[in-house]
């Protein structure tokens, strides 16, 4: 729900970001009825779901995740084929950015999950939802409310690409390390 208000702080404070939003005219009623009905409502209906009918929920799980990676890749394919010569243009220097803002963000949240306390499974967890912010939802935003401007549709989807194999790499690592016994 903070997002409307992100993109308008932080995009506020650079003068060309300032200039495009100015342009675009967003409403944050807008972007947050978006977040809401792409994030909150399908989040509340899988938690309803779980806890309302188990059975279901182990059912639908499998499919479910298989949807929501096509349709994320859809995402991505369709921000890439859009805007193939700024993502030519701009590989090198997003690659070098979204890889070193990747490896702060697991690291960040890996050293605070620890300073917390928190158990083992816990730390990993925290640290592969703070490594993996939601690069689909920027895409739906920049394509809904900015008409899909080139460079910030490469960098979102370059973003999604590298945290989907960042973040898996680090599950499957994870996954051969079995977790200390809990005490």
């Amino acid at each position: 729900m903070l997002t409307p208000l992100n993109i308008a702080l932080w995009g506020g404070l650079y003068a060309p970001t300032r200039a495009i939003l100015v342009q675009t005219a967003i409403d944050p009623a807008q972007v947050a009825m978006t977040v809401v009905f792409l994030l909150v409502l399908p989040l509340a209906l899988g938690m309803l779901v779980n806890a309302r009918m188990p059975a279901l929920a182990t059912r639908i799980r499998r499919p479910m995740q298989i949807l929501s990676m096509v349709i994320f890749v859809g995402f991505i394919v369709a921000a890439l084929a859009a805007n193939w010569g700024y993502f030519l243009d701009l590989a090198g220097t997003v690659a070098g950015l979204v890889v070193a803002h990747n490896a702060l963000a697991l690291a960040l949240g890996f050293v605070i999950a620890t300073l917390a306390g928190l158990a083992p499974r816990d730390r990993r967890s925290i640290t592969i939802e703070t490594g993996i912010q939601n690069s689909g939802l920027g895409l739906i935003l920049i394509f809904a409310f900015f008409g899909g401007l080139g460079g910030m549709a490469v960098v979102a989807a370059f973003w999604g690409m590298w945290h989907a194999i960042s973040g898996l790499a680090l599950a499957v690592l994870w996954g051969r390390r079995p977790l200390p016994e809990a005490s």
